[in-house]
């Protein structure tokens, strides 16, 4: 319980974060190669803490993968906002979370209750409340190449949470610091590359920014690779998700005093409502059946949060800042 509780913790501040970001008109790429350098630096404290330094070779181009797909998967967002419009970039985004149930219970058997349908459906229904409570009134035509974008982002996403799963399952505890070092190293080198390509001017406060974000955003993924390991991917991912939507629209509200349509308040009630939220205290079978099952699977060669631009008006936006905390 407590890696869930500091999981959706850390996700919660990378969405903060990204929002005083916002406020500041703060530049992307610096921020996000900040962000990637603090945390190869923590990735690299975690490895001299494990009791054995020894790499497996398998997780280099995995970690070099999933560089590629967090990275991507963050400009394809800020291209669809563009073209697309912040409301449809960012229910896509989010909708990306059916990506690794899916996944899971096609891969790894992890088949859903009846209880666990209604909180899945309920998640859906959140997510297109807070599509209403952000829409821009602007009406915009959507070319069909567009919508390419859009679904690299939820692909993307998904794609990217998910192979927290197959880590998990597929390596031991002490792989866990070279995997997380590798994705956020190549990470860096990826944005840093992209930085001075563009020769964009210094900015201060987005690589500060950026330092700070690091952070948590390599202990979000050290902590949600943990909770994996206690509770199944088809509760995780939903609850973790839609945790980080509430809590931020709290904070955001409490901090901002950022005001909430009819919509935004719909979609927080069905929040409360979702059966998710309650599994983790009400349900035993909401943890995985056995220590021995728990166990990670025998090795294989196969074998966890982007910027949005400001969107339109300063209302119900506390969505927009918690969209890629998973992968940024």
């Amino acid at each position: 319980m407590l890696n869930l509780i500091l999981t959706i913790l850390c996700s919660t501040s990378i969405a903060l974060i990204l929002k005083i970001n916002g406020n500041i008109k703060g530049n992307t790429l610096q921020l996000l190669a900040g962000n990637y350098f603090s945390a190869s630096l923590v990735g690299i404290i975690l490895l001299l803490n494990t009791e054995s330094v020894a790499v497996e070779l398998e997780l280099i181009p995995f970690g070099l993968f999933l560089s590629f797909l967090f990275t991507g998967s963050i400009f394809a967002f800020s291209k669809s906002v563009i073209l697309s419009g912040a409301a449809l970039s960012t229910v896509s985004s989010r909708l990306s979370v059916f990506v690794p149930v899916i996944l899971s219970m096609l891969i790894y058997k992890e088949l859903p209750s009846d209880l666990r349908i209604i909180g899945l459906l309920l998640t859906a229904v959140t997510i297109v409340l807070f599509y209403y409570s952000i829409k821009d009134s602007t009406n915009i035509i959507i070319q069909k190449y567009k919508f390419l974008y859009l679904i690299g982002v939820l692909v993307g996403i998904g794609t990217a949470d998910f192979f927290m799963k197959v880590f998990q399952e597929n390596w031991t505890a002490n792989d866990k610091p070279w995997f997380l070092f590798w994705i956020f190293f190549f990470s860096f080198l990826i944005t840093f590359y992209l930085s001075l390509k563009r020769r964009i001017s210094f900015n201060r406060s987005s690589l500060l920014l950026g330092v700070l974000m690091g952070i948590p955003n390599i202990f979000s993924s050290f902590f949600l690779i943990e909770t994996l390991k206690e509770y199944e991917a088809i509760i995780v991912f939903p609850l973790v998700n839609i945790s980080i939507i509430v809590a931020t629209a709290i904070i955001v509200k409490l901090i901002w005093n950022e005001k909430w349509n009819l919509f935004a308040k719909y979609a927080l009630l069905s929040v409360v409502l979702n059966p998710h939220l309650s599994m983790p205290f009400t349900q035993k079978s909401f943890l995985k059946k056995s220590s021995k099952e728990m166990s990670f699977l025998s090795r294989s060669p196969m074998s966890r949060h982007q910027l949005t631009p400001s969107p339109p008006s300063t209302r119900n936006n506390f969505i927009s800042v918690a969209v890629e905390t998973r992968v940024s």
